[in-house]
């Protein structure tokens, strides 16, 4: 007799025991046992979590929804609540808010207490005399062991050759189905499983044109469309939703797990296992409801008189077995001896290799002890190096974080304190020059006219005393008299040149610095301009490295703007110098005469984002007020659409690092927007130049 390596199945109660056991305390509400009991997915799509379904068989047993909970009071067991309780409740209508679970469990319990003489066929019996699915164990000291199930029971057997040999489907299934149609609401569900105490309902359509042929009957055609579960009910009354509201075909299982009335129960066993079900829908040749089979509808074939037979089969299969594999045995040990005398002469070949192999061996082990202490070195030398690296990694990611937060703040101070000081700053230097300069310039003239005075003394000097003394003649050669008599005048008039000079310098550095000035003043923008370029003067020239820049006015007639000036100015000179930066960066691949174009122009009622603005902006001038534009235009390289969204956030520039700070036009934004209410904005494309447009009010909202 074959036993297709079958083990023989221990008929001992504590391999079915669920160690697994959910156990609460009589004080607990029933809302938190309902969660408990509700740790997994349901079988409904209501919750689909996709974790559950890649879970392995292993890990499903051990995470498992609970079926019951145990009431403990300390380490006595005093009562039961099951899923069937739970349907039985909710059928009835109660409101779990606020209600124990010792209000509602089932006392007292019927437990079992292990003992050698006790196996699981009375764990069956059991099961059947009370009506019952779970049956918690003792040991002989009192103490909860776990709870015995129909699947605990059928999990620890796994008779799957017995079940193939002796039954089919067919004789094990309950054709008493309780079912109902797809609209019926979950709550008529719990009252149909509480009414005629079954785990589940098989939800169901009815074809009213189609027949079947049940035995000698003929019925109508009812296709089974899913299912729902005890524990399904349990998951919604966790979830706390209304039962009233759900009907059978939002919450059901589907599609159905079947089988054919044909089908071995080992084919019913497996598809359990694999789907991780307990009920599975019998179906006929053309998908018409049959019947039903659960675990326990496995377990009703495990009868005591008639498994201790089938038991007693398998042990004699053993004892045969067993014979055979004694007599291979001897076979084998005799083919083993004849193998041994020829290992012998294989030994002798051996030991002369091995000899041979030991020589090479300890050369190989001297080289390889001198390659383990030179790479043992290496390796120190290398950890020590990593270890070194790491805190010189940590210490410089530390440096970085406070270098970028003392940037930052060292930034905003030195602008903060450099536009509250610079005013004054230029004002008082452009005062302390334009003393000493204005000293300088009303005296060059009278120093002219005495330095001609003198030349006509000394060249008359000349004419009537053509030989004068040899200490004058030595004196008047040492010092080159005739070139001092040619160049005096040329210098002068050089230094008058530069006099006049530093005087314009001076009344554009007061014309630019008006930014110690907290009241708002009618100025004209025009001035500002040009002196902004004055003091940029050096930059627009040219240089051995680029051509000289020509700048291009095209003032409109503006009126005074009511402003403050000494920032405008200072929102020119940043728009000015990024304009110079591009076209000497541009030279020659882009610009072969850099140009930049200045324009203003009067704006009649509003900017053109202003009116957007004003809405949400009390600094945003009426529309009485006519509104000036100035266009700063160059013909440089232009920039990208990225960097020009960028171009007004705080510390971005394209610059080199050391030659920006990204302050500038951001400084210049905060000024025009926020200080005069204005826009500022760039239009740019690449090769085609940059436009910077800067729209203010000519007067403010008081």
């Amino acid at each position: 007799m074959q036993l297709n390596s079958a083990p023989l199945y221990s008929l001992s109660l504590k391999s079915a025991i669920d160690s697994h056991t959910l156990t609460v305390s009589l004080d607990t509400p029933v809302i938190d046992v309902l969660h408990l009991m509700a740790q997994v997915q349901s079988s409904c799509p209501v919750d689909t979590s996709p974790q559950l379904l890649e879970t392995d068989a292993t890990s499903l047993q051990v995470f498992k929804r609970a079926s019951c909970a145990l009431v403990m009071k300390g380490s006595e067991l005093v009562g039961i609540f099951t899923q069937r309780d739970i349907v039985r409740l909710t059928a009835i209508g109660m409101n779990f808010q606020g209600v124990k679970v010792a209000e509602v469990m089932s006392s007292p319990v019927i437990k079992l207490i292990e003992s050698e003489s006790q196996d699981i066929f009375t764990a069956l019996s059991v099961f059947r005399q009370h009506g019952i699915r779970h049956l918690p164990v003792l040991n002989s000291q009192g103490e909860l062991m776990g709870v015995l199930t129909p699947k605990s029971i059928r999990a620890s057997m796994q008779p799957a050759n017995l079940l193939t040999r002796l039954w089919s489907v067919a004789d094990v299934m309950s054709t008493q189905v309780i079912r109902a149609p797809m609209t019926t609401s979950v709550l008529n569900l719990a009252q149909l499983m509480a009414e005629y105490k079954v785990s589940c309902v098989v939800i169901t359509r009815v074809e009213e044109n189609k027949t079947v042929e049940i035995g000698n009957e003929l019925k109508n055609y009812i296709v089974p469309m899913g299912i729902v579960t005890e524990g399904d009910i349990v998951q919604f009354q966790a979830l706390e939703l209304n039962l009233a509201q759900m009907q059978a075909h939002e919450v059901m299982s589907s599609p159905l797990f079947c089988l054919n009335p044909s089908d071995s129960l080992w084919i019913a066993h497996q598809q359990m296992q694999q789907s991780h079900v307990r009920r599975l829908v019998v179906t006929g040749v053309q998908g018409e409801l049959l019947g039903i089979v659960s675990q326990t509808s496995l377990l009703k074939v495990l009868g005591a008189t008639e498994m201790y037979g089938v038991i007693e089969e398998l042990q004699q299969a053993v004892d045969e077995s067993t014979t055979e594999l004694r007599e291979a045995n001897e076979r084998l040990q005799r083919e083993i001896f004849s193998r041994a005398l020829a290992e012998v002469e294989l030994q002798k070949a051996h030991d002369d290799l091995k000899r041979q192999v030991e020589e090479r061996t300890a050369e190989l082990k001297a080289a390889n002890q001198l390659l383990k202490e030179d790479i043992a070195k290496r390796q120190k030398v290398e950890e020590a190096l990593r270890r070194r690296e790491m805190e010189l990694q940590e210490q410089a990611a530390q440096l970085e974080a406070t270098l970028h937060q003392l940037r930052y703040t060292q930034a905003s101070l030195i602008q903060a304190e450099k536009m509250s000081s610079l005013g004054q700053l230029v004002a008082g230097i452009a005062h302390e020059i334009n003393n000493p300069v204005s000293f300088i310039h009303c005296n060059l003239p009278y120093a002219s006219q005495y330095a001609r005075d003198l030349l006509d003394v000394v060249q008359l000097y000349q004419k009537y005393y053509a030989l004068p003394v040899p200490e004058i003649q030595n004196r008047a050669e040492e010092i080159d008299l005739n070139f001092i008599l040619e160049d005096l005048l040329k210098l002068l008039s050089s230094m008058q040149i530069g006099a006049e000079r530093i005087r314009q310098i001076v009344l554009s550095l007061r014309n630019f610095a008006l930014l110690d000035q907290a009241e708002m003043k009618p100025v004209d923008l025009h001035e500002g301009i040009d002196s902004t370029l004055s003091l940029l003067q050096n930059r627009l020239k040219a240089t051995p490295e680029h051509p000289g820049i020509l700048v291009i006015k095209e003032y409109g007639d503006l009126p005074l703007v009511e402003c403050y000036a000494g920032q405008l100015n200072q929102v020119f000179m940043n728009v000015l110098n990024n304009a110079i930066d591009a076209l000497e960066r541009g030279y020659p691949h882009s610009c072969s005469a850099p140009c930049i174009r200045i324009r203003t122009e009067l704006i009649e009622g509003l900017g053109r984002s202003a009116i957007a603005m004003q809405q949400s902006s009390s600094s945003i001038a009426d529309s009485q007020f006519p509104w000036l534009a100035i266009r700063i235009l160059d013909n440089g390289p232009g920039m990208s659409e990225n960097v020009r969204r960028k171009l007004f956030d705080p510390f971005f520039t394209t610059k080199p690092v050391g030659q920006g700070t990204g302050l500038g036009l951001s400084i210049s934004y905060q000024i025009v927007v926020e200080k005069h209410g204005g826009e500022l904005k760039c239009i740019s494309t690449p090769g085609q130049g940059t436009e910077i447009v800067i729209e203010i009010p000519s007067k403010q909202n008081k």
